[in-house]
């Protein structure tokens, strides 16, 4: 066959596959950083253009509605509201409560993708935070629940240098 003859017929041969779109759980390298950066900044809220509500972010996040659809948020529910805002209806502002659902779906997939070599009491990516018990009073030792909790305590210096 001539090169003029495949040139001719590229069109014929099968394009490449398109990448696989990501599991809402995981986060890109950008969001990542963009996490770890907040440590400095503090909470963004959402991006320009973003005009959910705190009720929308939280149906649309498995790792979020997972959270706040278990006890595990009771002991580190207020101490996070100081750090990513207030996502309940105690907030009257519906702007502030989205950014705040926004922020605090942000760090929970980054917990969630921290990797589990550095987080062993957890699998990572599984669109949990692991490792809570008790209904969230006690976390197991080096997990993604014993992060959450340090994240509650220190904001987000607790995730500055973690490896995902």
């Amino acid at each position: 066959m001539s090169i003029a003859f495949l040139r001719s017929n590229l069109s014929l041969l099968p394009s490449a596959p398109k990448p696989l779109p990501l599991p809402p759980h995981y986060m890109r390298m950008t969001e990542q950083q963009q996490v770890r950066n907040m440590a400095e900044t503090g909470p963004l809220g959402r991006p320009a253009g973003d005009h959910r509500s705190a009720e929308r972010i939280i149906e649309q996040s498995s790792t979020l509605t997972h959270f706040l659809g278990t006890c595990d948020h009771y002991e580190v529910g207020d101490n996070l509201k100081m750090h990513v805002g207030d996502w309940t209806a105690a907030n009257a502002s519906p702007e502030s409560r989205a950014d705040a659902a926004y922020n605090l779906d942000q760090v929970l997939r980054f917990i969630d993708n921290v990797d589990e070599r550095t987080l062993d009491g957890s699998q990572e990516r599984s669109g949990v935070v692991e490792g809570f018990s008790n209904y969230g009073y006690t976390t197991q030792e080096n997990s993604e629940a014993h992060l959450l909790k340090q994240f509650s305590a220190a904001g987000y210096s607790a995730l500055r240098n973690l490896p995902t």
